[in-house]
């Protein structure tokens, strides 16, 4: 987004209190998610993002403990778990609460959707990208965290890893450069 003018910023802050109050109402009408970081941020607070991450948790659960006929409807359930984990953490800031919540997809996915991911085919082989995919962003995410934070995610990641590369994700894994161990 580009700056703001240099004279244009000293003629708004130059406006009366009621005028920048009527036209920051006005812009907020028009960006629900600036509304949503501001509901966010002044209402409901950090006291809130625990139970943010938690109805998430719950849902990622849900999803990923469910019966599906195939890997396409598991996969179509999976990806519709995608956008509100990154809306989440657009609307909160919530890097941490994301890197857990990719964690427990993978986790939860692996361990109860077992069956789908037994061999490669080609009815597999797209739900192995995404599971694949997910495994990388989790790692370059993790990267990203402070340090101190790698240690509480090691031991849940390292179990994590070589599941997924024992199942029918393990090429598309390996193509995409995912360890198979993670040095944090």
């Amino acid at each position: 987004m580009p700056a703001l003018d240099k004279d244009l910023r000293k003629a708004l802050l130059a406006l009366p209190a009621a005028k920048k109050d009527k036209l920051l109402v006005q812009l907020l009408a028009t960006q629900p998610v600036l509304q949503d970081q501001l509901r966010f941020e002044l209402l409901e607070g950090p006291s809130a993002l625990e139970e943010r991450r938690e109805a998430l948790r719950t849902q990622v659960q849900t999803l990923s403990r469910g019966f599906y006929y195939n890997a396409t409807e598991l996969l179509t359930g999976l990806r519709q778990m995608c956008p509100p984990l990154s809306y989440h953490v657009k609307v909160t800031g919530d890097v941490y609460g994301e890197v857990s919540l990719l964690l427990l997809l993978l986790q939860e996915v692996l361990k109860h959707q077992q069956e789908m991911l037994s061999s490669l085919s080609g009815a597999t082989e797209a739900l192995a990208l995404f599971l694949a995919k997910r495994a990388q962003e989790l790692v370059q995410k993790l990267q990203k965290l402070h340090e101190d934070l790698h240690v509480e995610f090691s031991e849940a990641v390292n179990e994590v890893l070589p599941r997924l590369h024992a199942s029918a994700a393990g090429y598309s894994a390996r193509k995409l450069g995912v360890p198979v161990q993670w040095q944090g």
